[in-house]
């Protein structure tokens, strides 16, 4: 039987979600070292997409697979037992035999969390981006630029697999928000560090730089957009599915 599970963690202590050869502290092996615990074997999990060193997820989605008989919440509470406390299974649903966290996605939201301010505040290094005194206003226009097809391989770091760099963006705007300024995009899918390049794009607007995103856009050069915004304000909120699924 396959499982769909939602979850939330902190990245900060972790090399991403990607299991690694040599490297034990990364989201994909704490979760599967709690599922195998509860399912009793060995059990692959396979989330939506990875998430970087660093970074966040409020709304990550991943599956298994079982053949163990326990109700979903009782899944949940038995998961959360074995997890690290930075880490938590939100939901479980039994889905379908065809349903795959990663090729069934079709929606993913980010979100890059900042705040503006004359210095630095320590207890919010490992949740926000400190940006100083931007202007918001036109960092969301800017930001409206990213909505519709566009090739963003001027917005994609060396090393991506990826076999195309076209991407739709259905919504991308920059809200101030209980003391956050938050630039939100949601897309069909995104290349390697492209939410962090788009942030450090505006981040230089908000700052007074030159806007260069319809050109990088226009013409794919990198060198246009050479900031990649710091990991640990970025957010993975959430991952959206065909109804069918």
């Amino acid at each position: 039987m396959r499982y769909k599970l939602t979850l939330q963690y902190d990245g900060g202590r972790y090399h991403g979600w990607q299991k690694q050869p040599h490297e034990r502290m990364t989201v994909q092996a704490a979760v599967e070292d709690a599922v195998s615990r509860v399912t009793g074997a060995p059990t692959v999990v396979t989330a939506s997409g990875r998430t970087d060193e660093g970074v966040h997820a409020l709304g990550q989605v991943a599956h298994f697979d079982s053949d163990k008989p326990l109700p979903t919440v009782r899944y949940v509470a038995a998961i959360n037992h074995w997890l690290p406390c930075d880490i938590r299974v939100t939901a479980c649903e039994v889905a379908p035999d065809s349903f795959d966290a990663r090729k069934s996605a079709k929606r993913k939201t980010y979100a890059y969390r900042m705040y503006v301010g004359e210095t630095e505040n320590p207890l919010r290094r490992t949740r926000e981006t400190f940006i100083g005194n931007a202007d918001v206003k036109k960092m969301d226009e800017a930001a409206r630029l990213f909505v519709g097809a566009h090739d963003f391989r001027a917005f994609m770091s060396s090393g991506s697999s990826a076999k195309t760099t076209v991407r739709e963006i259905y919504a991308a705007g920059v809200t101030e928000e209980n003391g956050s300024v938050v630039f939100r995009v949601t897309g069909n899918g995104f290349l390697y560090n492209t939410v962090r390049i788009m942030a450090g794009a505006l981040i230089r607007i908000g700052r007074g730089g030159k806007s260069e995103i319809e050109n990088a856009l226009g013409s794919g050069d990198r060198r246009l957009v050479p900031d990649i915004a710091p990991p640990e304000g970025l957010y993975l909120e959430s991952v959206e599915y065909p109804e069918t699924v």
